[in-house]
């Protein structure tokens, strides 16, 4: 975890001091790489990494690894996820710096799921829930909304929200509370980057 926090800081450490020290005009942001992170999976006590392409002023495609843990999140006592995710987005305003782009986007990816409890039962006999050990694997796809920023000093700001339903693959059929083959894939964005 300490690892993960300074490699991160790192990261954001070298993005200031890039963006501080660099003296020549812009590029174009059709002609630029976006390196971005995902603000919010700092809760999630890991980093997500996303490399973004524009390949007009109005259509690029984006590859983010996630991942995450969530320890006694409601009744789950551990909740890990990682996988991978393409993201095809169509801003609607042309991508400039110093411009708000709205945009829509459509994504595909897979996602393995691993979530563990210890069931409890209270003292009445009546009110609990079960253990369960559930791992699998899924693919899930959706549609997404979000506003990109370009500072004119090459950094972004980019906020979206995602829908999707994701299904189950490869159940651990070992443990028979895992009834569902799919689920409702829901994101929330906040992600800060460069521009290469």
């Amino acid at each position: 975890m300490r690892i993960l926090q300074q490699s991160f800081t790192l990261l954001l450490f070298m993005l200031v001091t890039s963006a501080a020290s660099a003296q020549e005009p812009a590029k174009p942001l059709t002609k630029s790489l976006f390196v971005k992170t995902n603000l919010l999976s700092l809760l999630a006590k890991r980093p997500t990494f996303s490399v973004e392409k524009a390949f007009s002023k109005t259509f690029s495609t984006e590859v983010s690894f996630v991942q995450g843990q969530f320890d006694n999140l409601l009744l789950t006592d551990q909740y890990k996820y990682h996988g991978l995710l393409v993201r095809a987005k169509k801003y609607f305003v042309g991508l400039d710096y110093g411009a708000l782009s709205s945009y829509a986007a459509v994504y595909v990816g897979n996602l393995k799921r691993n979530i563990q409890t210890t069931g409890q039962v209270d003292n009445t006999g009546f009110l609990g829930y079960p253990d369960r050990n559930f791992s699998a694997n899924s693919i899930r796809s959706g549609g997404s909304l979000g506003l990109a920023y370009f500072t004119k000093n090459k950094f972004m700001l980019d906020g979206q929200s995602s829908l999707g339903y994701g299904r189950y693959l490869n159940i651990n059929t070992s443990d028979p509370n895992t009834y569902l083959k799919g689920y409702l894939d829901l994101q929330i964005w906040f992600s800060i980057g460069y521009c290469l």
